[in-house]
């Protein structure tokens, strides 16, 4: 196999792709994605106008890809959290954790994830409702383990959870709620006990 600088040619298509995924995420933050072109991301890799199209076929189409790297990373750790011994609480409040986390370790992919996308077009919507069902999923979960009423749709419940948590987080990373990491996960958890409480009080009413 043929090597150029000790790479060979797909090694370099992917440093390529990452040096773009980089410039993109670098550039959504600072300046956000409306004002963002496919040009200031190739200036910004320092790569030729060709590597763009190389791989991606839009700039929605890059946010996308970074939106679901993001979702990937959030979701792999959170399910490590679930696969650990403790109480429904302690995972739940692991879970939300992670999410805030999210927010705080890289600032970047916080503001991308929870206000750039929204601005994106129907590729970054798609990768954004995906990773959504995603978490739901893993609430479902944690919820299941206690929810005798059949009568409440638990899967409608755990997406409202998902969307409210997100909300919250969403508000904390533009400024609008003061809280500390500590303080917004312990605003997350009162929402998702609040429902884990409704869908077993239901029953016992």
């Amino acid at each position: 196999m043929r090597t150029y600088d000790g790479m060979t040619a797909e090694e370099r298509v992917s440093a390529r792709r990452r040096r773009i995924m980089e410039a993109g995420l670098d550039l959504f933050h600072t300046q956000g994605y409306p004002r963002t072109s496919i040009r200031a991301v190739l200036r910004h890799s320092r790569l030729q106008d060709r590597y763009f199209a190389e791989n991606f076929a839009s700039l929605d189409e890059l946010m996308a890809e970074i939106l679901k790297e993001i979702n990937q990373e959030e979701f792999a750790k959170c399910q490590d959290v679930l696969d650990t011994a403790g109480t429904r609480r302690d995972r739940a409040r692991g879970v939300l954790d992670v999410l805030a986390h999210g927010v705080t370790d890289d600032p970047r992919k916080g503001h991308v994830k929870l206000i750039e996308s929204l601005a994106a077009g129907p590729l970054a919507a798609k990768e954004r409702r995906r990773g959504m069902r995603q978490m739901a999923d893993l609430v479902e979960s944690l919820l299941r383990e206690d929810w005798p009423d059949p009568g409440i749709d638990i899967t409608a419940m755990s997406m409202a959870v998902v969307g409210g948590v997100n909300q919250i987080l969403l508000n904390w990373a533009d400024g609008s709620f003061p809280f500390s990491r500590e303080g917004v996960v312990e605003q997350a958890l009162h929402l998702f006990e609040a429902v884990a409480e409704f869908g077993g009080a239901s029953n016992r009413a």
